[in-house]
């Protein structure tokens, strides 16, 4: 049969392509609870705790004053989800790039996709941590 495809035909189609899209996608995780160590050229690790803390240490970028650190960013805070559970609000209450201290402020980072991405407003400095894999 070499007519046209029937509607009901595309629809199949479309749904297949659809869930062959969405398949492809990295899974969506639901708590920020974990380590996340640093990827790539990156240093560092996060640790988010059940308790409502976290502690990040040794990172290469500080997300706080948007530029690059030396392996030296350390701060110690709380944390909260925040936007509908989508993002983690991270209270940086404590934090220093080796020897100066750093101003506190809270910041906001997307999780779902397990991966936590810092980066300065022109995207030119940033620093990618994803979830370790027994935490996802």
């Amino acid at each position: 049969m070499n007519g046209p495809i029937s509607v009901g035909r595309y629809a199949a189609i479309a749904i297949a392509a659809a869930l062959s899209l969405t398949g492809c996608s990295s899974p969506q995780i639901s708590s920020p609870i974990g380590e996340w160590v640093a990827i790539g050229d990156d240093h560092g690790t996060l640790s988010i705790n059940p308790d409502g803390t976290f502690v990040m240490t040794d990172a290469s970028y500080n997300p706080l004053e948007y530029r690059p650190a030396e392996n030296d960013l350390n701060a110690t805070g709380t944390w909260q989800l925040a936007h509908n559970d989508s993002e983690v609000a991270l209270d940086f209450e404590s934090a220093s790039q080796g020897a100066d201290d750093i101003e506190p402020r809270v910041y906001f980072v997307p999780f779902r996709s397990g991966t936590l991405r810092f980066e300065d407003p022109e995207g030119t400095a940033d620093i990618e941590l994803r979830l370790t894999p027994a935490n996802t």
